[in-house]
């Protein structure tokens, strides 16, 4: 997505992956030691879990996989549309989004903000997967990426040209958990994902602006 001659498929991807942290951060914090993008984590805690390890459940990492691995197929049908499917990927993440966020201010089961973050997150990974713009294929774990930043640095004799953008990503997600654990103690977490839902919904707005024909 070009608009006067710069590529902004990189700076929004590192915004998704700020919103990644915000949401993580909420999951983790609010909804029982889960995250709802980070699946590494959640099957860490899975088999502690299983394990009898004190102070982890079966219950929320189990429901996070299924409606991660919901959202990685529905992700991946979306993918097949057409010339638009990024809009369409882009707004069903941010109906989601508007969805969880609106959840959140009801009393209702933790497991219903679960399963709509995991969708949302599992369709955001084949998204990002899909536009392939590199060293940034992935908003949410960060083992690879710091892997390959390390690699490619000067620190090993590498020479990637893109260690940048794996740095910016670090940071990014850095942010979005700092951002989404502040707002978690001084707010709700359901103004988090308020929160969480502008930058989505404004990027939804941009990319519908520029790739739709008027």
């Amino acid at each position: 997505m070009d608009v006067g001659g710069r590529d902004l498929l990189p700076p929004a991807i590192l915004t998704l992956t700020v919103v990644s942290g915000l949401v993580d951060a909420v999951s983790f914090l609010g909804l029982g030691q889960v995250f709802t993008s980070a699946m590494t984590g959640n099957i860490v805690m899975l088999g502690l879990a299983l394990g009898g390890a004190s102070g982890f459940e079966v219950g929320p990492p189990l429901v996070a996989v299924g409606a991660y691995v919901a959202g990685v197929v529905g992700g991946g049908l979306l993918g097949r549309i057409g010339r638009h499917w990024l809009l369409v990927a882009l707004i069903a993440e941010a109906s989601l989004l508007a969805l969880a966020s609106g959840v959140a201010f009801m009393p209702i089961s933790r497991y219903a903000l679960i399963v709509i973050l995991a969708l949302a997150m599992g369709m955001r990974n084949v998204t990002t997967r899909h536009l392939g713009v590199a060293d940034l294929t992935n908003t949410t774990v960060m083992t690879t990426t710091v892997t390959s930043m390390i690699i490619g640095s000067p620190i090993v004799g590498g020479h990637d040209p893109h260690t940048g953008r794996l740095a910016a990503s670090v940071v990014a997600l850095v942010c979005g958990v700092t951002v989404g654990a502040w707002l978690f103690h001084t707010h709700e977490i359901a103004w988090t994902l308020v929160l969480a839902t502008i930058p989505v919904a404004v990027m939804t707005t941009l990319v519908g602006c520029f790739t739709v024909p008027k």
